[in-house]
């Protein structure tokens, strides 16, 4: 009985197909095509990870400004090495809460400043006999905060046409909804640190209100000498009436035929700005090259609600 039905077994595999050779290669072929792109993604994250210190830097920024900044106590911040377009998705969210801010303000001023910004009140004091509309300019308004908050006589500087200073701050007023104040909606620091671990530039936005840190993106520019700078961060142009007054340099800004305006730059993290590019403009950058190469060069009229 074994042996007959062993027989049997045998007879009916006789009716069972086995795989044809082109079904074989075929098979093989997938395999080998998955197996290889398996490989070349393993092969592209180890990469990464090897390649891990030229994407992100830790940045020796000294551990003031990273207590200013960040309320962090450390001397160093990770950041990302320009070009970044990841960091340029960070920067584009805070440009829209930018734009959101000028909108919805009544004055905006552009202060320059070399050292660290310690002045971010949510309130600023309003002189009763102070005609509000004689703050019609950056050092107007530098004048008035320098009365009423005297420590702010050590941060900010004065300045006309444009600016040559390091940093800037940039206050967004509104209206406090009580008298004797004036609301600040937000402030936004610009930061630009040389620095030497590694050596470079470590550039910086950051959002404030209420003296809270909201928002910030930074990125860092890496190149042989750390004497450059990034400046021109502002230029501001008046009412064009004011050409009835002759006072040298300062008439090439006289152009604003309603309201005066701002130029204002913020560092673009999708740009690598080189040692040669810094230069060429003596130290500085230049607003002409500046318009059509980023998206982060705005026009903001002093008053946008009017």
């Amino acid at each position: 009985m074994t042996i007959k039905g062993h027989h049997n077994y045998l007879f009916h595999l006789k009716g069972v197909r086995g795989f044809s050779l082109t079904e074989i290669m075929i098979t093989s072929t997938i395999a080998a095509c998955l197996i290889t792109g398996v490989s070349l993604i393993m092969n592209v994250i180890g990469s990464n990870l090897e390649n891990q210190n030229t994407i992100v830097t830790k940045v020796n920024i000294g551990k003031i400004a990273s207590k200013v900044y960040y309320d962090i106590n450390s001397h160093t911040v990770n950041t990302y090495n320009a070009p970044s377009y990841g960091r340029t998705a960070t920067a584009d969210r805070l440009k829209s809460k930018f734009m959101d801010d000028i909108e919805g303000c009544t004055a905006v001023f552009c202060l320059a400043r070399d050292g660290h910004n310690t002045i971010k009140p949510a309130y600023i004091p309003l002189d009763a006999k102070l005609d509000a509309r004689v703050l019609d300019s950056p050092e107007s308004f530098r004048i008035h905060l320098s009365k009423v908050m005297t420590h702010s006589q050590n941060v900010f500087k004065t300045w006309r046409g444009v600016s040559q200073f390091s940093n800037g701050t940039i206050f967004i007023l509104s209206s406090s909804g009580f008298n004797g104040f004036i609301g600040v909606r937000s402030i936004y620091d610009i930061d630009f640190n040389q620095t030497a671990e590694p050596k470079g530039t470590y550039a910086s936005v950051k959002r404030y209100s209420w003296n809270q840190l909201t928002d910030y993106y930074d990125i860092f520019y890496s190149y042989e000498s750390a004497n450059e700078s990034f400046r021109s961060l502002f230029a501001f142009h008046e009412k064009r009436i004011r050409r009835v007054f002759n006072e040298g340099n300062a008439d090439s800004f006289k152009t604003a035929m309603e309201m005066p305006f701002y130029f204002i730059w913020w560092p673009d993290p999708s740009l690598k700005l080189t040692k040669e590019e810094m230069t060429t403009h003596g130290n500085h950058i230049g607003y002409g090259d500046l318009a059509q190469r980023t998206n982060y060069f705005f026009t903001v009229p002093i008053f946008p609600s009017l």
